[in-house]
């Protein structure tokens, strides 16, 4: 009995240190394991859904500071790069005054805009996109049309008798007669073409995610676009980006037949910044100092349905920027630090899901690369708005 005692407790002198080292590498792996899962989209995601189904039991207006911030928890891979996990962010808010005069059928708006955009990666390293851009506009707008023709006292009876037909229709189920109906009431509710143009005066604060790189850049901005709200509108034909999808929606179902969108047409941003770096070591280093100078801006967006099926609608989205610094030096042009091109393309679901593409760089971006995203977008604050 002594012996076997004594055995037991050589044996357990013997492997108390290798299960302390044991239980010291499981906790390593342990710890490992709670980081990885807390990074990963997975968790971040689950855990999103769960505060969101809270938020909207709640009155959101207690929380406005957060109603228009978007949030997208994504992993994006450029070039031979791991995978990089991080989020992006939109928060765009406007405060707005408005004046419509029907007589001369044109609306005017001026708004104050707190606009800030950019993606952060958990590590830096690993992000390509890495441009952030925290922007403060006064914008006047000019928007001329987008109102209802006036009807005829006819017109009006007219209204009102297919409005007793469709609820007959929708109590028939006949959707060939309800979407007849709705056909004949959109002719006689025609909305006038509609364009705008709005001119801008922005302060932007530029930097890169870890605030290595910083400028300053006050601007003037100029933007351009038009909607043909009616399904009538003769506009909806020169919707070029449109055409595609159009054809995607009439196979899916989604539309009656080919049907272009009046109020998809690409927007145009024009502008001129002038900017001051604050903190750039790179262009320090290939110019030897700071000094302002004046850049070239302009931007081109597009966003369209692409389909309605299961349950899910599937919009398109697209956006092209350009920036040119003016009498740029040699030693900039030589080196491409004069200009910058970006492209980006998503596919995003009604349930948050996306998917996206881009190419190019922006202005504090290390290359030109192809980058692809994958992941979810919430929108805080803006669940009855969905």
């Amino acid at each position: 009995m002594k012996k076997c005692l004594k055995t037991g407790l050589v044996l357990l002198l013997m492997c108390g240190p290798v299960m302390l080292l044991a239980q010291i590498k499981s906790f390593e792996q342990v710890k490992q394991h709670v980081l990885d899962s807390l990074t990963s989209p997975n968790f971040l995601n689950e855990t999103m859904a769960k505060y969101m189904a809270v938020l909207e039991t709640k009155d959101t207006t207690k929380a406005h500071f957060i109603r228009d911030l978007n949030l997208k928890f994504k992993t994006f891979q450029a070039g031979g790069q791991p995978p990089g996990l991080g989020f992006g962010y939109e928060y765009h808010n406007s405060w707005v005054k408005n004046h419509t005069d029907t007589s001369k059928h044109y609306h005017y708006s001026r708004s104050v805009n707190l606009n800030l955009d950019g993606n952060v990666a958990f590590k830096k390293v690993y992000n390509p996109a890495n441009f952030l851009e925290s922007k403060f506009v006064y914008s006047g707008a000019y928007f001329y049309g987008g109102f209802s023709k006036k009807n005829t006292r006819a017109q009006a009876d007219s209204l009102r008798a297919i409005k007793l037909a469709y609820s007959a229709a929708i109590h028939a189920r006949d959707t060939s007669k309800m979407r007849s109906l709705k056909a004949r009431a959109d002719e006689l509710t025609r909305v006038t073409d509609q364009y705008y143009i709005s001119w801008k005066g922005s302060a932007a604060f530029e930097s890169n995610q870890d605030f290595s790189k910083t400028q300053f850049a006050p601007g003037a901005l100029i933007n351009v676009g038009l909607n043909g709200f009616s399904k009538y509108s003769p506009l909806r034909w020169f919707n070029l980006p449109d055409y595609p999808f159009a054809l995607i929606r009439a196979l899916t179902n989604t539309t009656n037949g080919i049907e272009l969108s009046g109020v998809s047409f690409p927007s145009a941003l024009f502008g001129l910044d002038y900017v001051v770096p604050t903190n750039d070591s790179l262009r320090k280093a290939v110019t030897g100092k700071l000094d302002p100078f004046t850049r070239l801006r302009f931007e081109a967006a597009f966003k369209t349905l692409a389909a309605s099926v299961g349950g899910q609608s599937y919009w398109v989205s697209a956006d092209y920027r350009w920036y040119q610094q003016l009498n740029a030096s040699t030693a900039l042009t030589s080196t491409h630090l004069d200009r910058s091109e970006y492209f980006v393309c998503a596919l995003t679901a009604s349930n948050g899901f996306f998917v996206s593409y881009s190419y190019g760089q922006l202005p504090f971006d290390k290359k030109k690369e192809a980058v692809y995203g994958l992941g979810f977008k919430y929108d805080l604050g803006n669940q009855s708005k969905k």
